[in-house]
């Protein structure tokens, strides 16, 4: 993989590996957690620390080959003015963050499919995952 390459690589596995943690804690904490979390929102949860761990496997196999080749003191990313968006709710962080998971996901898929075709289709299946999740997360009743 070359360095441009590997770099966005990077960028992607810490936007969706960041962004799957926000959504896991929003379900978690958030205003259905115990005791009125509902039984299909503890389903909920159990499905996403599910889709974690199986993309933390993933993500663990590329960031050997992309850490080195992180530029994170110069990242264009770093600065302020790329955090413009407001957030209002518990609601609109979680689905931010499920847009940014999948968006990473889509990244991941077709930039490994030079490289890595074996862990492209993993990412594309991820990517489904989390449109299922997405759509039970925000559809979810309200205690």
């Amino acid at each position: 993989m070359d360095s441009r390459t590997a770099r966005i690589v990077d960028v992607n596995l810490n936007r969706l590996t960041e962004g799957l943690k926000v959504v896991e804690d929003v379900v978690r904490f958030g205003p259905d957690s115990p005791p009125g979390r509902l039984p299909a929102q503890r389903g909920l949860l159990r499905s996403i620390r599910a889709l974690r761990t199986k993309v933390g496997a993933d993500v663990r196999v590329l960031r050997r080959q992309v850490i080195a080749r992180r530029a994170s003191e110069t990242d264009p990313g770093r600065a302020d003015r790329f955090d413009r968006t407001k957030r209002r709710s518990l609601d609109d962080v979680l689905a931010a963050n499920f847009k940014r998971c999948e968006e990473s996901c889509r990244v991941l898929e077709e930039l490994l499919k030079i490289d890595e075709p074996r862990l492209a289709v993993k990412f594309k299946a991820a990517r489904f995952r989390l449109y299922d999740l997405e759509r039970r997360a925000l559809a979810a009743p309200r205690p």
